[in-house]
């Protein structure tokens, strides 16, 4: 028999998904791992009951908050993917041939056992790629060893609950933007504009203080609240120049060119609350 799992990431907002069945039910050394196959969006990954990814919408997800700043870098060689333990950020890094390092680091082990073993069918197996390396770690750490050493950098984390507030911080902004080669880009998970005006706010100013070109921008994922989520746009490099820079080898299932544009075309409340 089917049940629902219903999601409360907001106390005035609530979704819900059908679930067939449990895959994995755990509680590691970090937080509650849930694997769960549902009835439309396939597989789905909840972290401390919040939806992190389904099989069938993280396309809009992992391709938009990884290729918007690479593609601004043109040719990125070496990139950090901060979390991203479900390996979908590190295959569409992957694609890129000019990157011949992609290091991931996530805290918690366990997500990426259980994302090689439930979402192969998504993102094959990125981490035996030569090139990928796996550091299971926090992240601030390697960021504070690791000064001027990447071409892009990519925020993919979970929402700014418990130990993950410190990833929005303006403490870990700097680490970013440190951490970025002159002209590098970097892209964090930012949020949804409804929900979430007054923390996007601060991140923009943050990163105002830091770069001479950051940008908000959106995807459309269904399973998250609100049916989207944001992306902070990073670097001293116009995010424009990644439009005149074709996309990678392999398959596309939701940027294109148009999108990737559109991406930026705020609605008018909230881009009158975020520039003025």
């Amino acid at each position: 028999m089917s049940i629902w799992f219903t999601e409360e990431l907001h106390p005035y907002y609530r979704k819900g998904i059908r679930v067939k069945r449990v895959l994995a039910d755990e509680q590691t050394q970090y937080q509650h791992l849930q694997l769960v196959e549902t009835e439309f969006f396939g597989n789905a990954m909840i972290l401390d009951g919040i939806i992190q990814l389904t099989e069938r919408d993280n396309m809009g997800y992992h391709e938009m908050i990884v290729h918007v700043p690479m593609l601004a870098v043109g040719a990125p060689k070496r990139v950090l993917i901060v979390g991203g333990g479900d390996g979908g950020s590190l295959k569409q890094v992957l694609r890129y041939p000019s990157v011949t390092e992609a290091v991931v680091c996530e805290l918690d082990q366990r997500v990426v056992d259980l994302s090689r073993e439930y979402f192969a069918a998504s993102f094959g197996d990125p981490w035996s790629d030569p090139r990928s390396k796996l550091l299971v770690r926090d992240a601030f750490g390697y960021l504070e060893e690791n000064p001027g050493q990447f071409d892009v950098i990519i925020s993919d984390t979970t929402d700014p609950i418990g130990m993950a507030e410190r990833l929005f911080s303006d403490e870990f902004q700097k680490l970013v933007v440190r951490a970025l080669v002159p002209g590098g880009a970097a892209a964090t998970q930012c949020e949804q504009p409804y929900f979430d005006t007054a923390l996007i706010k601060t991140i923009y100013q943050s990163a105002k203080a830091l770069t001479k070109n950051p940008a908000y921008y959106y995807a459309n994922i269904p399973t998250y609240p609100g049916g989207g989520i944001g992306f902070m746009y990073v670097s001293d490099t116009p995010w424009e120049n990644g439009l005149k820079t074709p996309l990678p080898p392999g398959e596309n299932q939701y940027i294109n060119p148009e999108i990737h544009k559109a991406a930026f075309a705020l609605p008018e409340f909230f881009r009158k609350e975020l520039y003025g």
